[in-house]
């Protein structure tokens, strides 16, 4: 077995926050919205594509954002 590429990154967000999360990374940010399988859908979040690479934002709370490093680094072309 062999790594080929990484499908996809997971981020948390607060539960109940996804619209506040699509309108940054959709709406600003202009990553195209996709489908979540219907078994996942309850547990609330959502996904995006960009290119072959997908983010899957999951929704939960007890998470200490301030204490984490983890993160997701963007490339951009013109940041103004």
């Amino acid at each position: 077995m062999s790594l080929l590429k990484l499908h996809h990154g997971q981020v948390s967000i607060p539960k109940g926050s996804e619209d506040k999360a699509r309108a940054f990374y959709c709406g600003f940010l202009g990553l195209q919205e996709i489908e979540k399988p219907e078994s996942l859908r309850a547990r609330g979040g959502f996904w995006v594509q960009l290119g072959e690479m997908q983010i899957h934002f999951g929704a939960e709370d007890g998470v200490d954002r301030k204490a984490t490093r983890a993160h997701l680094a963007y490339q951009v072309s013109d940041l103004s």
